[in-house]
């Protein structure tokens, strides 16, 4: 039975330096898994992963695009974000240009691809959505421009500000593997039997974030702005759709479904650029034994 492989990469900032660790390492001991994906899907910062090595780019570029470096100049300059984001986008527009052409559209990239936004722009007779974006035969995004698409999927609210009405889709889909196994299965899309998808899920490190003071008479002020952790309900919000969707797929694939992520000595936020180094270290020294195992079985 021909298998259909699908890799996906959750939301989190700069600790998509612990994805692209992750990555480059499961790529030494596995060389060719890569090549085999049929599916990259991502979110947020995980969509510049997906997009990239959909694209082409070698693990090495993913690597380089997390470096201090960049994401230092991302996350600057600070605003007070109280009344406006607190960073602006052109940074990030910058870095993502020396990825992704300025006229790459979704469908000039051979590999498949899926990508979540939020859409929040509604009309008189349309709501705010969940937009998925693809370059699947019968995606009706494949003509949207690659960085576009980028953007729109990682306009983190409070953050950066939101990308022609669409706002980060961790909202709906920090993990996107539920989404990617629908896409892979979707008679106008992948058109896969179920029983042929195997995913590899590939997160940004888990803090064991929890809220350790009383929460019963909060209003909305504690829940937008108590610091520990930073903006609790957005927290809140993009860490537990993660855990619903592994839930979820771990329940559609069975074994044939593995999460990989790396347990963090503390929460880490996503424009902490100071704490790549730390981020790094962990993803070097975690032990990729079970995941490679589950790779040589599913893989190939």
């Amino acid at each position: 039975m021909r298998k259909y492989r699908v890799l996906t990469f959750d939301g989190g900032g700069i600790r998509g330096a612990l994805t692209a660790t992750l990555l480059k390492r499961l790529s030494l001991r596995c060389p060719g898994f890569i090549e085999n994906t049929n599916l990259f899907a991502g979110t947020s910062t995980g969509s510049f992963i997906a997009l990239g090595l959909a694209y082409g780019l070698s693990v090495e570029n993913i690597v380089g695009l997390y470096s201090e470096e960049n994401c230092r100049f991302i996350f600057s300059p600070r605003n007070l974000e109280l009344f406006r984001p607190k960073y602006g986008n052109e940074h990030l527009k910058e870095v993502l240009a020396k990825v992704f052409p300025p006229q790459l559209r979704l469908k000039d990239i051979k590999k498949h691809v899926l990508v979540s936004s939020f859409r929040v722009a509604g009309s008189d007779k349309e709501g705010w959505s969940p937009v998925f974006f693809s370059n699947f035969p019968g995606s009706p995004t494949r003509q949207e421009l690659v960085h576009d698409v980028a953007l729109y999927s990682s306009a983190a609210p409070v953050y950066f500000p939101s990308y022609h009405g669409h706002i980060d889709g961790g909202v709906v889909a920090n993990n996107p593997s539920t989404a990617a196994v629908s896409a892979a299965v979707a008679r106008n899309l992948g058109g896969q039997k179920l029983d042929r998808v195997h995913l590899l899920s590939v997160g940004t490190g888990d803090g064991q974030t929890g809220i350790k003071e009383d929460t019963v008479n909060w209003g909305a002020f504690e829940w937008m702005f108590y610091p520990n952790p930073p903006f609790p309900l957005l927290t809140l919000m993009f860490d537990g759709v993660v855990a619903a969707d592994t839930l979820y797929t771990a329940q559609l694939l069975g074994s044939r479904y593995y999460r990989l992520n790396v347990a963090l000595p503390q929460d880490i936020s996503l424009d902490d650029y100071q704490e790549i180094p730390v981020i790094i270290k962990h993803a070097q020294e975690f032990d990729l034994t079970p995941a490679v195992g589950w790779l040589k079985n599913n893989w190939f």
